[in-house]
């Protein structure tokens, strides 16, 4: 393979900032023309359907609509569903604005900074607070209605000033594994693979490799930088094991540097090698987290490294697939990595109508309105009146195995959450590696001055 060839790609794909899936280039919008609120109207128009204005009246409530805006990777079909039932309950509408992902993040900060605001944003809370400022800009939800009822309230607290700042939508997220074609991997001789060590997860690459008929063995999605960027956010620290928390404080005060640290370039330098040794697609610079979901269940592909929202996208796309998991044993600790995290709606302060918008909120974490989402992408709800569904499988495996029992460690990103603004850099390094642009030392060495110069200009102690 020649790597080089594919530098120009990957450096417009570094460009991605953003840690959500997959994104194409285009803009979705769902929003209808608003009927003006003066005009007269019927209950029911040609097609026997209630408007807007008429269910606003029958139950009391000023015709509204709502600007939603979220990223292509984070917007769920679903979403729609249950803007329905919510406009036919409450007259109030939704106005999803669904940007793709390598903008998102960008045009985000631009309208938070401007005070163009949508009503509403979707982003990662709390771990990605401080990247995007929410106790400047965004309303502080502490004591709204849905908090008494939340599953895991702790999970949402800022770091800062222990505030909630988003409305969330799980639980729990971020388990970081491999998911893969079941009937692709028996095919090859694994049923039920649980890798014990690094060797033996590389071995099942060399397998499928060999073997041949076609099949990837692992499918690579570095267009999205974030994509890129799990390998090393999991396998950080669990490479690290029991030294993973000393670490990172470590880290953070200056006493260690992060060219010291020989679990990083391991890690780095066993990345590199899966692209070295063509156990991945030939195109991975150029591909994204859109196109994995159809490799993966076509058997075009065998495995793929993600969290769990791949699962539930299989299994909503292709529910024929047969989906299995297992974590990578970095280092050969067998430890599953996953995030301090859950996705957040978010409500700017500089809205229009801020306290209509807080209301909303309450009425999109209604059981009602949830159990509409949970009914096709089954998941751990973050209210405890929700119903979530039966959870794919691979995922509730997973749960079982580390989660339930407290095997697992917090992934780099939410361990050392300060450095969130410049993560989108470190993945950058990343691809720059794998196509053979940097070392994995360099990789290192360049963070480090990058690292050391943030850290001053956050006028962190110790720096």
């Amino acid at each position: 393979m020649k790597r080089k060839k594919f530098l120009a790609v990957m450096m417009a794909a570094a460009m991605a900032l953003t840690l959500g899936a997959c994104s194409q280039e285009k803009t979705e919008s769902t929003a209808k023309d608003s009927t003006a609120a003066n005009e007269t109207q019927t209950a029911k128009g040609e097609s026997g359907e209630e408007s807007a204005d008429t269910a606003a009246k029958d139950t009391g409530t000023e015709a509204t609509k709502i600007s939603f805006l979220t990223s292509q990777g984070k917007f769920k079909e679903e979403y729609r569903t249950m803007a329905e039932a919510i406009k036919k309950d409450h007259g109030i509408e939704v106005d999803f604005q669904v940007v793709p992902d390598n903008e998102y993040y960008s045009l985000l900060k631009v309208k938070l900074s401007t005070s163009e605001v949508p009503d509403i944003f979707e982003y990662n809370t709390p771990t990605n607070n401080v990247e995007i400022g929410a106790a400047e800009y965004c309303e502080d939800l502490s004591n709204e209605e849905w908090v008494s009822r939340l599953v895991n309230p702790e999970i949402l607290k800022d770091i800062n000033d222990g505030k909630i700042y988003a409305l969330p939508k799980e639980s729990s997220s971020g388990f970081l594994a491999v998911y893969y074609n079941a009937d692709v991997l028996e095919k090859f001789g694994f049923k039920d693979p649980q890798p014990k060590t690094y060797q033996e997860f590389v071995d099942m690459l060399n397998t499928i490799k060999e073997k041949g008929d076609g099949v990837i063995p692992l499918y690579m999605t570095n267009k999205d930088t974030w994509t890129t960027q799990i390998n090393m956010t999991a396998g950080f620290p669990v490479a690290l094991d029991q030294k993973a928390t000393e670490t990172f404080e470590k880290l953070t005060k200056n006493e260690l540097k992060w060219t010291d640290v020989p679990e990083f370039k391991d890690v780095l330098d066993k990345y590199n090698d899966l692209f070295v040794n063509e156990y991945v697609n030939t195109d991975f610079l150029s591909a994204s987290y859109d196109t994995a979901a159809e490799k993966i269940a076509t058997g075009a592909a065998a495995m793929y490294l993600s969290t769990e929202g791949f699962a539930s996208d299989i299994s909503a796309k292709y529910p024929d697939c047969k989906l299995g998991s297992f974590i990578i044993p970095y280092n050969d600790v067998e430890k599953m990595a996953i995030g301090a995290y859950v996705q957040g709606l978010f409500v700017p302060k500089a809205g229009k109508q801020v306290d209509k918008v807080k209301e909303f909120l309450k009425i999109w974490s209604d059981p009602k309105y949830q159990n509409l989402y949970y009914e096709s992408q089954p998941g751990f709800p973050a209210y405890k009146d929700a119903e979530g569904g039966t959870v794919p499988e691979s995922v509730q495996k997973l749960v079982d195995n580390y989660v339930t029992t407290k095997n697992y460690v917090y992934q780099l990103n939410d361990q050392m959450s300060q450095c969130s603004t410049v993560w989108p850099d470190l993945w950058t390094y990343y691809n720059e590696m794998i196509s053979g642009t940097k070392t994995s030392d360099e990789v290192l060495e360049t963070w480090q001055k990058q690292y050391v110069d943030f850290m001053q200009q956050q006028g962190a102690q110790g720096f």
